[in-house]
Parts: C-alpha cells; structure tokens; sequence
C-alpha cells in the first residue's frame, strides 16, 4: 500500500465541468461532455498524429490532453433546494509537461493552471462557471439568477504525502460580482488499482452573495403561488461540509470513480424562505463516471 500524491507537471488543468450547485461535483456539463467525446475521438484519430507529444497523447498550443471524463450525477435542483435530478457531467484534463503519473486532484477542483512553486506548494489561476437558477417549481415568480463566471487564485499546499489542503478565492463576472472562496482538505490513499480521497469542505461567499440567491422580494412574495414571506437575508455565507471519491484502474487506460458529498447550509441562508420552507438546508450530491487516460 502507498499513500500520497504522485509526482506531477508543475503545470496543469482541468476544464469542461460546469456546476449549477457550486457544491456538487456531478453538476450538468453538456459542455464538457461534448468536449470530452470530441477531443477523444480527435485523440484517436491518425490525423491526429503529428500533434502528438512523446507519450503519444494529442497535444494542443503545447498542452497535452492526459484525459477526459464522462458521467451521471444526482444533484439539487438548484443551491438550497430538495429536489434532485439526474444530469450529465464530463471533464478534460491536460498537462504542460510531460508526466509519467498524473496529479492527484480532488473531483471538485475548480479549471486550474499553475503557475509557480513546486509538488509540494504551488499557486496558480483558477476558474468556475456557476449556472444561473431558473424561476421554475418551487421558485415560480421568483427572480431568476443569471450564470456567472468566477475567475481568481488558488494554492495547494502538500504538509505531508498522504495529505493535500487547498485553497480558492474567486470574483464573479457577467451574473452575480461577488466574492467566493473554498477551503479543503483530501487525505489520499492509494492500494492497488485503487485510489481513495476523503476530506473536509467549507465554502465561503460574500452577503452579496447571499443576497443573490437566497433574498425573497416583495415582489418574489407576491407572484409566488406558495405563499412565501419576504426575507432579507444579511450576513456572510458558510457552509461546512464533506467529499469522499474512490477510484478504480480497470486498466491503464480506463478507470471507474463514485464521488459523494454533503453541505450544511448555514446562518441566513438557512433561514431563507428558498431553503427552509421550500428546500432543505442539506445539501447532497453523487456522481458516478468514466474515465480515459491518454497516452502509451
């Protein structure tokens, strides 16, 4: 048995996921769905060959494709809700460098490019697109809230080799301008063909952020036909929680990984009429999903 993380490039990322609920990892990803399929089969391609890197894998401005994920979650409705749903999901990863194993990352990290330090600290830039919330159920004649793209910072830090803490903070352009932040912790076990992650979350937004999504209008009281009070949530948000993730190697190439979590929301977002008469202050998600590895 080995535990800790695996030697790495010091310059990755992962993109094409897309979250609705910035919590949950199995989040709807049409997108990266579409984009992992496509780039695969590019991958495969013999046309595709003389854009190949040493280790055979499609290599795009110099970043090389290590690979790409497809799956189904089980997720809220929307941030606070009680409802839950079935959607797609999918993910490409790519390396600047070459790498003979890739860099543990944890399933909810948001699209990553280092840029200084080393395997055991490193800082780069960061990325998350956030889906807007539809005024749909149990939210008819609410206000709806638009998509938005949050940009900024992140640093990992490894104090030991079983033992990865990281942190993001990000600014939201084009839905909601706010401030973000996520705080986390994966204790990572590797046996085998298997590789396990557990550890604690906690997310942080600003009362701006606050306001977006969990504050009833009069008006938002008014047309609702569930007969919902005004609120005017104050305050930051904060929500603890948990993710656990198993993945299984098939084969060189192919793996199998199960992911679950849980949130608690908190303070005046729990309070909200949205959360505490017409969802839930607990907050689960799952997903279950494949994954090629390129490469020789």
């Amino acid at each position: 048995m080995r535990f800790g993380r695996c030697a790495g490039s010091p310059c990755t990322a992962k993109v094409g996921r897309m979250t609705r609920n910035p919590f949950l990892v199995g989040a709807p990803s049409p997108i990266g769905m579409i984009a992992a399929l496509g780039l695969a089969l590019l991958a495969a391609s013999p046309a595709a060959a003389q854009d190949r890197d040493a280790q055979g894998r499609l290599t795009v401005f110099g970043w090389s494709l290590t690979g790409a994920r497809i799956g189904m979650s089980f997720e809220p409705d929307y941030l606070g809700s009680n409802d839950y749903r079935l959607a797609p999901t999918g993910s490409l990863s790519l390396s600047r460098h070459e790498v003979g194993e890739p860099r543990f990352g944890a399933p909810d990290d948001g699209l990553s490019v280092s840029l200084v330090g080393d395997d055991a600290l490193s800082a780069g830039l960061v990325g998350r697109w956030r889906s807007g919330r539809d005024n749909k159920n149990d939210l008819r004649g609410f206000e709806r809230v638009g998509g938005t793209v949050e940009g900024g910072g992140f640093v990992n830090w490894w104090p030991a080799d079983w033992l990865r803490v990281r942190g993001e903070v990000r600014h939201g352009v084009g839905g909601h301008v706010n401030w973000a932040a996520d705080l986390g912790a994966d204790a990572v076990e590797r046996s085998g063909a298997w590789v396990l992650s557990a550890g604690p979350r906690l997310a942080w937004a600003d009362d701006r952020f606050t306001r977006s999504y969990f504050q009833v209008t009069p008006l938002d009281a008014a047309r609702s036909p569930l007969g919902v009070q005004a609120f005017a949530p104050s305050g930051s948000f904060w929500s603890p929680g948990a993710l656990a993730s198993a993945e299984y190697r098939v084969s060189k190439h192919w793996s199998l990984t199960a992911v679950g979590e849980y949130h608690r929301l908190t303070g005046d977002a729990a309070d909200s009429p949205i959360v505490a008469r017409l969802g839930s202050k607990d907050q689960y998600g799952a997903s279950l999903s494949v994954r090629y590895a390129f490469g020789s």
